[in-house]
């Protein structure tokens, strides 16, 4: 007898377990299970009675209300590959059975939801198979036959729902086997996004595919299901969260795919339901367009014939090699197949795969969605047996592609064949539609009644197919509103970019009420279209539902997006289908005029798909674009427009450039200048030839007027899309241009003809009257050009020109034409179609020149009467009808305003650079137009359709430097920043090299107005918006011009530009001084956890109160000089203050104050002359320098090429702008007060000997020093070392006492502590040197700091300079801060007294808190680092990953707390740096605080954190590494234990026999990141977790100057990867790719890569490759591997306790002999500090009027040049410094004798170092 509940759906099912007693609702459950059949095969395994009465009591003891649950009591069937606590997992192999302790996430999930598992289901084995028959538990059969099968793998899961015995389980769907046991049994299959369901708990098949599914048997119910499951796993690395607004609708007009010859193998009956269901969703209103599925069909194939099948291979590895038997044959076979792909292999497949993925996207973007066939057949068990192989390949046709296309899927029942078998459909959609799927599946199944499964149940029609109103629930939209669109805003239109870029959403898509039409509006391009609202009643027109979506968009990004609406567009209001009211695309009544109503096609995609049925041909298939920059990338975007394959060229330096990358193709020129490259017509035609090619079109410059490379063209039957030859010939040559312009009637300036000698020039001059313009007849450019004013003039420039000509154009011949005076220059832009026929298109005024270079154009032109442009059209077209012009072409005008009168120029037989001023008001395209007449296949030439209309205007932006002559302006763009709303034509984006080799031309804006003031308002607008920095641009110049009154007024002419005077808010460098830079306060900050030091003046007190005198905002950057000052020309009026040390400060050689506001005049040069007392002074300008913001600061960190002026140290000729508030681009905060002085209090003493502030701590005594040590170290004095720097400053002074004998695991000197981050100011102890750190040091390193500067005392530091003494001055932390208030009230105010002298305490313990270690929690001790730091240990100072997790676990809570007053958490190995604010909590609250977390903490042997793996391609030892060496050795010292060679030394050291074996361990380890910034900007401190991987080693001493960037390195057991050009210390064993991102152009949106835990692993490239590959990383073209995933320390404890014997003995012969090898060390660094004593011998005192002479840049010193008693002249070569593998001199600033040189051979020397004294003579 059958159970009542078969064929329940959850809803029932829930309501009777509800309604029930506890007792009723329990046994309910037993006895369905007790009706199971032991010997159904859909089973593995069922629940017994204790088992759901021990599930049944958990969920009433829950304390949940049941009717808070949505599946209270309702049963569910999980497939055996899924975890359910009390349920062995097999995967249907009982060899593989395990008993779960957890459930999968999902059945958690679920229960928790009031789900009661009651048993698990039959498989194909493994996951692996669509039939349901490769189970030793027995073959499941279709719901409806014995005889068929079920589908697989999720055979049972199918079965069990199709007969209604569960109303719904869990499947898995790798390729289709959440789908084709639906259709098999009658039921509905949802196969969600990938990751929308966690896969923990999960047996995998294909882990990077997977996916759970749900079979139910109605909508809701799977829709249910769906949305209690969904929920984000962080344990699953593939696990996704759902977006925050999910589409629920494809709205009233779907559009859905369906294959145009459908596979069906034969089958007959299939295809007949197949069409039934087609059919029917036509009429339901889904768009049903067929299409060809072959790119669909090839990813399919991807699955089983690519190395995907590897990832079953894992799953199942060691069962393969131990109990093979245990397998079934086919899936073994299947399997097995992983061992013939190679790694290669892998790539090459993914590469395939992406390639088709976005073939995929590209051909069907215009879609909604898929409808396919479930499975094409309905296989016989007799079927499978006779062929299992292909018939399980054939179910997968139309499923094995989705998972792989990132796709989501519900396959629904569509039938009944005659036979009684069902027949099934699949909607197929794009990512996170599932909810959209299921509203369109319940309009297909809700129409009629319909069967449940193989029950006697049917379904009500309307009733139990609808969705479950409120799933998923609308979030609330805060800050957002919503945006209906009809355009080409539309989902896979051309303008839907638009919204994707401000993270706007698709909401709904629906339809207008009744009472709208939709219009092509008459020339736009792209095509757009306008809503017209249709009053009820209207006389004539009657509205009609016009197809629309519905866009959720942030309200702050709203005003961003309607800046791109161009008139007469509008955003207004539009009523919905349903009747709200919402915001959307209007259009001006004015818009509609000429338009075309295409209301008939019910929406704009409607139309938008007719205009390509009855579109032309395309004029050509593929053309090659022989040009670059932005006239490439503009001519590549028409093509593409028009379908049309493009081809692009390019030089070396291009190779990244857009429109290389844009384009569908590419070839090389092999060449490096545009002579070689752009230049050669041998190398385009033979790119045409390579690439098949139809067309070359040249655009504009390079060979486009070359008459030679289109007559080649011709020939080798290549079209030239331009004109003739004859056309490019006759017309290039100015004479006969006047000649055929003279047959056309067209005015001529009065002139000659070819003139032969000088007396006939002079002759000629006279007739016509001066001044006269002698012209080159072959001339261009600006070239060949000569203005004479009288006879005089004439012949002296005769012989001049004619040389001109014969030498750039290979033509001496010239004419004479009367010279205009204010001529303006006007242009009429013609097309001829080769046949007679032209039109002109209006004209562009182009008389804003510079060197007759145009500068700004525009059009109309202004001031120009109407009967005059009519004039010169009709002269244009005469010119071009009368020789059959073909093509695009421009004639130039000279217009005399005076007169009325215009005279022929010339014509330029090519596109022009301001071209696209005509489109913006014509609404052509006018490359479309030049690719239809070089096809002969020309637009219609039809004036009266000609719609020109408003005013457009474009300014060109060079790379050129308006302050310098408009000289060349190379480099790096670091910032580029365009309007939006407004036209650019550009190639440059952030990253873009500028070069010399190539024309400036960055970009052109272009704006358009409905008239010429709104048009030059939106271009001043746009101007002020532009930012490019990296390099100076003429941004500036055009700003000036665009606002002038002149330019409003339309008062232009040629020579305008001439004489106009530019003033720039700038300054000029004209000496740098030694080493100076721009800063700003406090720097670059909350970043020193990655190594990135915060910069900032040295001395912020000086710098602060610089910008306080001259009145800026505190944060306005301002000029840091070092040791010697700068010269500076300014350009502008404005104030500056000079403060800090003692220098000579003049005004154009008059003597003017320091720390007062003094003007300076335009034109004025300011001088700071060499610092006296002290060693910095600070140059504070009012509004401060207009620099970018890199990383949140304006600093300059001149080491890591950031910030400040690009960078680096200031050079000769730098032109830098100060902040011009006003201006929409400039964020420099705008002036705060008014300038005043500074009172004289606030004037600090520089003395020799400084008293400096210090907090005990981090380190000290006992347990780092003896007592006896800190005691000496305050009471000595120090002298400041040469070799200091803005990196730190290094003291000379007794040696300390150390309270051990070495660091232990941490090094070979008692220094050494496992690396931690150190604080700013403390004085770091690097073997027995102190060095104070400063704001340009190491943030992370591995030795020891006593004490730490206060802050409010750092400024003193920053004063500090070679031969200063310091005494140390113990202070407390309430000290501190007293000093960090005063300091910053005087700061404010200008007003206080200066604290020269701090008062003295006693000294304090550095442990401000200690704990011992027990059973729960380890060692915890609390250090004092400075008044602004906490440094939290934990433990021993020895390796152990628990300690390092539990500094992860601290702060991670700290950011969970927001945890009051702290700034920044920047961990180390086994420590926490802990930087705060003083101001907001003291030391005490925050110690109270923190200390009560630690109780919160866990020491586990059992826990997760997120880890990646990044897979990094590794040059084992190759050339620059070798060579990194080599310089060493050569330059700095010649013998060391690691030398020659660091892998030898490495190998000998850790007693390996062969040096291949240091190879195998770079490949083979893992390393874990355990910190960042090792060596600056997130280098890794990583360890290889296997420790047979960790190396014994020493770092180099001295170290190197020079490491390549993505050099790696081992230092000891840790490995680093260097992330700029820089010093270092390592052990260098080969390079990877650079790693820190500086502009972020790769695939991260931060510059560095990597975090604390990831896992970095190598794989070997060669150097050759790996230059390849590098090159791409450096444009951002290049995607690391990475994998998102756990890194798992309790399976990593049990590995290393069951290896633990093996390891120990490694450990123990690794570090035998270790003695004798750290003694070899001591030694050879004994004798190298011996020769350095030998050489120096003792320090001489240098007189008080002795000349320093200062180090320009960083390097190691070299050789000297003189000896000590040499006399020297001023420029003479002192030393030779080797800086980044160049020789570098520096001279003497002026006469002496030398009476000391500072250094020797192998000294690392910091630019600004003193390296040598003078003695004046």
């Amino acid at each position: 007898m059958a159970l009542p509940t078969i064929g329940w759906t959850i809803q029932q099912w829930r309501n009777a377990q509800i309604e029930s007693t506890p007792e009723e609702g329990l046994q309910r459950l037993i006895d369905l299970v007790s009706s199971f059949e032991k010997s159904d095969p859909a089973w593995i395994s069922y629940a017994t009675p204790e088992q759901i009465t021990t599930m049944w009591n958990d969920l009433l003891k829950s304390g949940k209300d049941p009717k808070d649950l949505p599946l209270f009591g309702v049963p569910f069937a999980p497939k055996d590959n899924i975890d359910a606590k009390l349920f062995p997992t097999t995967a249907a192999c009982p060899a593989y059975l395990y008993e779960p302790t957890e459930d999968a996430t999902i059945v958690a999930v679920l229960k928790a939801a009031g789900a009661i598992p009651v048993g698990k289901t039959n498989l194909d084995q493994f996951a692996t198979g669509l039939v349901g028959a490769r189970s030793p538990y027995g073959k499941t059969p279709s719901a409806f036959s014995d005889k068929h099968v079920s589908g697989g793998s999720s055979a049972g899961s199918g079965n069990v729902v199709g007969r209604g015995i569960v109303p719904f389980s869990l499947g898995t769907d790798t390729a289709g086997s959440g789908r084709v046991p639906a259709m098999l049994n009658n039921c509905i299959g949802l196969k969600p996004t990938r990751g929308a369901f966690s896969a923990t708990g999960v047996v995998p098949a294909c882990r990077t595919l997977d996916c759970v599914s749900v079979f139910a048997n109605t909508i809701p119910d799977a829709q249910l299901v769906f949305s209690v499951a969904a929920q984000y796993d962080p344990v699953d690395a593939y696990s996704r969260p759902l977006p925050s607004h999910l589409l629920t609708s494809f709205g009233p007009k779907p559009r859905f795919a369906v294959p145009d010859e459908p596979i069906f193998y034969d089958e007959k009956k299939n295809p007949i339901l197949y069409q039934a269901a087609l059919e029917k969703f036509a009429a339901l209103g889904v768009e049903i367009v067929k299409q060809d599925f072959s790119v669909l069909y090839k990813l399919a194939a991807c699955l089983y014939e690519g190395p995907w099948v590897a990832e079953r291979y894992t799953v199942i590895a060691d069962l393969i090699k131990t109990n093979p038997e245990a397998i079934d044959p086919v899936v073994l076979g299947i399997v097995k197949k992983a061992e013939n792909f190679t790694a290669a292999d892998l790539f090459t497949y993914e590469y395939l795969r992406k390639d088709l993925e976005r073939a995929i996207e590209k051909q069907f973007a215009d879609f909604d969605g898929f409808i396919v066939p479930t499975a094409p057949l309905n296989p016989s068990f007799e079927e499978l047996a006779a062929e299992p192989v292909i018939v399980n390949s054939r179910q997968g046709t139309y499923t094995n592609f989705v998972n792989f296309a990132d796709m989501s899927a519900l396959a629904i029942p569509a039938g009944f064949r005659d036979d009684g078998l069902p027949f099934g459909v699949t909607l197929i959609s794009r990512t996170f539609n599932d909810y959209a799927l299921l509203d369109l599946a319940q309009t297909f199944l809700g129409q009629s009644s319909r069967r449940i499964g193989n029950t006697q149940i049917y379904t009500k029609a309307g009733v139990d197919d609808k969705v479950i109103a409120g799933i998923p629930s609308v979030p609330k939209n805060v800050g957002k509103m919503q945006l209906a669109v009809v355009g080409a805003h539309l989902s896979g239109l051309p303008l839907n970019w638009q919204l994707s870029e401000l993270d706007a959403t698709l909401a709904f898509k629906t339809s207008t009420s009744p009472d709208y039409r939709l219009y092509h509006l008459q020339n736009t391009t792209p095509p757009k279209p306008g809503l017209r609202r249709i009053t009820p009643g209207h006389p004539e027109l009657v509205g009609e539902k016009i197809e629309l979506e519905v866009y959720d968009i942030d309200v702050d990004k709203f005003g961003a997006f309607i800046k791109q609406v161009p008139a007469p567009l509008a955003i207004g209001s539009v009523e919905l289908e349903n009747g709200h009211w919402v915001k959307g695309f209007v259009c001006e009544e004015i818009g509609f005029e000429g338009a075309k109503d295409v209301t008939k096609f019910g929406g704009w995609r409607g139309y938008i798909a007719d205009m390509k049925k009855t579109v032309n041909k395309k004029p050509f298939d593929t053309v090659l674009v022989a040009n670059r920059g932005e006239i490439a990338v503009r001519i590549i975007k028409t093509l593409k427009k028009l379908g049309i394959k493009s081809i692009a060229v390019f030089a070396e330096p291009d190779r990244f450039s857009p429109h290389v990358l844009n384009a569908d193709d590419a070839v090389s020129l092999e060449g490096e200048t545009a002579a070689d490259t752009y230049l050669r017509v041998d190398k385009i035609i033979a790119a045409a030839k390579q690439t098949g090619a139809q067309a070359i079109i040249p655009g504009y410059g390079f060979l486009s007027e070359n008459a030679d490379f289109s007559e080649t063209c011709e020939k080798e039957g290549i079209v030239f899309v331009g004109p003739s030859a004859e056309s490019i010939r006759s017309l290039g040559l100015k004479h006969s241009a006047r000649e055929i312009a003279m047959r056309a009637n067209v005015p001529l300036v009065p002139g000659s003809g070819l003139l032969e000698t000088v007396e006939e020039a002079l002759e000629t001059g006279d007739r016509i009257g001066y001044p006269v313009m002698l012209k080159s007849s072959a001339g261009g450019g600006g070239i060949g050009l000569q203005r004479c004013a009288s006879r005089e003039e004439l012949e002296k420039a005769y012989a001049t020109v004619r040389r001109m000509g014969q030498q750039y154009f290979n033509d001496s011949s010239v004419f004479l034409e009367r010279y205009v005076e204010n001529a303006r220059h006007v242009e009429i832009q013609m097309f001829g179609d080769g046949f007679g026929g032209a039109i002109a298109l209006g004209e562009r005024d182009c008389s804003l020149q510079r060197r007759n270079q145009k500068i700004i154009e525009e059009t109309p032109a202004p001031n120009l009467p109407a009967a005059t442009r009519a004039r010169m059209i009709e002269a244009a077209e005469s010119l071009a009808r009368t020789m059959n012009y073909k093509c695009a072409g421009t004639v130039e005008f000279i217009y005399d305003h005076q007169r009325d009168d215009f005279y022929f120029l010339e014509v330029n037989t090519r596109l022009q650079v301001e071209h696209p001023v005509t489109e913006m008001c014509t609404g052509l395209d006018l490359v479309e137009w030049m690719l239809l007449i070089a096809a002969n296949t020309p637009p219609k030439f039809d004036k009266e359709a000609l719609n020109i209309k408003g005013a457009s205007m474009e300014a060109r932006l060079y790379a050129e430097n308006p302050v310098k002559d408009f000289l060349p302006s190379p480099g790096q763009l670091i910032e580029v920043e365009f309007p939006e709303g407004v036209r650019v034509d550009t190639w440059i984006s952030k990253g873009t090299d500028i070069t010399t080799s190539f024309d400036p031309l960055l970009a052109k804006i272009i704006v358009y107005g409905e008239n010429r003031a709104e048009a030059l308002a939106k271009l001043v607008d746009a101007l002020e918006s532009t930012v490019v920095s990296g390099i100076v641009t003429n941004i500036d110049y055009l700003r000036s011009i665009a606002s002038s009154e002149l330019f409003a007024t339309g008062a232009v002419s040629t020579r305008l530009l001439d004489s106009w005077e530019y003033n720039a808010k700038a300054i000029e460098l004209l000496a740098p001084g030694s080493y100076t830079t721009v800063q700003d306060y406090p720097g670059r900050i909350k970043l020193w956890h990655i190594g990135v030091p915060p910069s900032g003046p040295m001395d912020d007190y000086a710098f602060r109160l610089a910008n306080t005198i001259v009145g800026n905002d505190k944060k306005a950057p301002a000029i840091e000089c070092t040791l010697m000052g700068p010269s500076m020309t300014f350009h502008c009026d404005t104030v500056i203050a000079v403060t800090g040390g003692q220098a000579p400060v003049t005004i154009d050689g008059e003597a003017v104050p320091m720390w007062e506001p003094v003007p300076v005049k335009q034109g004025q040069v300011l001088t700071v002359g060499k610092i006296a007392t002290g060693s910095r002074s600070y140059i504070g300008i009012r509004g401060g320098l207009d620099v970018p913001e890199y990383l949140g600061s304006r600093s300059t960190f001149a080491l890591g090429n950031m910030g400040g002026y690009n960078g680096r140290v200031l050079k000769f000729g730098d032109v830098l702008f100060l902040g011009q508030p006003e201006l929409n681009s400039c964020s420099i905060p705008a002036p705060v007060a008014e300038p005043k002085s500074a009172d004289k209090s606030l004037i600090p003493v520089y003395p020799k000997l400084w008293e400096i502030g210090v907090l005990s701590g981090p380190h000290g005594a006992p347990d780092f020093f003896t007592p006896k040590s800190i005691e000496n170290f305050l009471a000595s004095e120090w002298k400041v070392h040469y070799n200091s720097n803005r990196f730190g400053v290094r003291l000379i002074g007794p040696k300390p006492e150390w309270a051990r004998a070495d660091g232990g695991e941490a090094g070979l000197h008692p220094s050494n502590v496992h690396d931690c981050v150190y604080a700013l100011g403390a004085i770091n102890f690097t073997g027995d040197e102190p060095v104070i750190l400063t704001c340009d040091g190491p943030s992370l390193g591995g030795f020891v700091c006593p004490v730490t500067v206060a802050e409010a005392e750092m400024w003193k530091v920053g004063q500090l300079k070679p031969g200063d003494m310091i005494k140390f001055k113990m202070i407390t932390f309430d000290d501190a801060i007293a000093l960090k208030r005063a300091q910053d009230m005087n700061v404010a105010t200008a007003n206080g007294t200066v604290i020269q002298s701090p008062t003295e305490r006693p000294l304090e313990s550095p442990i401000v808190f200690e704990s011992p270690e027990t059973s729960t929690m380890p060692k915890v001790v609390f250090r004092q680092a400075g008044d602004r730091f906490l440094l939290v240990e934990y433990g021993e100072n020895v390796l152990d990953l628990r300690l390092s997790y539990r500094v992860y676990q601290l702060s991670e809570l700290v950011k969970e707390r927001q945890t009051k007053g702290i700034v920044e958490m920047s961990p180390g190995v086994r420590s926490v740096l802990i930087q705060y604010n003083g101001y907001e909590v003291s030391q005490t609250d925050l110690i109270k605080e923190l200390v009560s977390y630690e109780s919160q903490l866990v020491l586990s042997d059992n826990w997760q954190v997120k880890s990646r793996v990044i897979r990094l391609p590794l040059a084992f030892e190759d050339s620059a590494t070798l060579a990194a060496v080599d310089r060493y050795k050569e330059t700095i010292r010649n013998s060391a234990p690691w030398l020659p060679n660091n892998v030898d030394f490495l190998a000998e050291v850790n007693h390996l026999d062969d040096r291949e074996i240091i190879r195998r361990i770079l490949y083979d380890a893992k390393f874990l990141v355990l910190g960042l910034g090792d060596v600056f900007l997130g280098a890794p401190c990583a360890v290889p977790l296997d420790p047979r991987h960790r190396l014994l080693g020493t770092k180099y001493n001295p170290s190197r100057t020079f490491t390549p960037n993505g050099t790696v390195g081992i230092g000891g057991m840790y490995m680093c990867i260097y992330t700029m050009d820089s010093p270092g210390g390592y052990q260098l064993v080969g390079r990877t790719i650079p790693i820190w991102d500086k502009l972020t152009l790769g695939q991260q949106d931060r510059p560095w890569l990597l975090d604390i835990y990831d896992r970095v692993e190598y794989y070997p490239v060669t150097e050759a490759e790996l230059a390849e590959i590098t090159q791409e990383v450096n444009h951002g073209r290049y995607k690391i591997d990475i994998e998102d995933g756990v890194f798992d320390y309790g399976e990593y404890h049990k590995w290393l306790v069951a290896n633990g014997e093996e390891l120990a003995e490694y450990s123990r012969k690794q570090r035998e002999g270790t003695e004798e090898i750290a003694q070899l060390i001591q030694v050879s660094n004994a004798e190298l500090q011996a020769a350095e004593q030998d050489d120096r011998g003792a320090e001489s005192e240098i007189p008080e009027n002795a000349v320093p002479v200062y180090g320009e840049v960083a390097g190691r010193f070299w050789k000297d040049l003189v000896k000590v008693g040499d006399v020297v002249k001023k420029g003479d070569g002192i030393i030779v410094v080797e800086a980044m593998k160049t020789e570098m001199v520096v001279n003497a600033p002026s006469e002496g004798k030398v009476i000391s040189i500072v250094h020797r051979s192998g000294d690392f020397v910091e630019a600004g170092d003193v390296v040598a004294y003078l003695e004046e003579l």
